[in-house]
């Protein structure tokens, strides 16, 4: 099974893509490298009011849905995750974008040289440079 995810501008960081339990989660088991559930049950018990098996439950879906790994050692599972936090961030957004090149070029694009406009200098020269790059490389 491929992760499905939903798109939610309204949130911050990665809930903006994963719900919020699962973000939390995430974040735990990138931070770590491994966990069990127990770990992450742990930290999160610390911020909030959770049980321990809405915890068990979000990883074995996190694990069906191939954000995570699961092993079994001795009598537990122990969870990694099967991209960085970056990798996964950028599929997402690969995927993200792609989808609505696919269907809205013009408003996309036209939308995102817009909003250029609200960006520092040194982060439109980087994108700049990003291009000449790009054109060399086909080129």
């Amino acid at each position: 099974m491929k992760y499905k995810f939903t798109f939610d501008p309204h949130k911050k960081g990665l809930k903006k893509i994963l719900g919020e339990l699962e973000s939390e989660i995430m974040e735990v088991v990138w931070h770590r490298g491994e966990a069990t559930v127990r770990d992450v049950f742990s930290i999160l018990s610390r911020k909030r009011e959770i049980a321990y098996t809405t915890v068990k439950t979000v990883m074995e879906r996190l694990s069906a849905k191939k954000l995570l790994y699961q092993l079994k050692q001795s009598n537990a599972f122990v969870y990694t995750p099967r991209l960085s936090r970056e990798s996964f961030t950028r599929s997402t957004i690969k995927e993200i974008l792609s989808g609505l090149l696919e269907d809205f070029y013009e408003p996309v694009t036209t939308q995102f040289i817009d909003s250029i406009d609200e960006v520092e200098e040194e982060k439109i020269e980087e994108l700049a440079a990003l291009i000449e790059k790009r054109r060399r490389k086909k080129g």
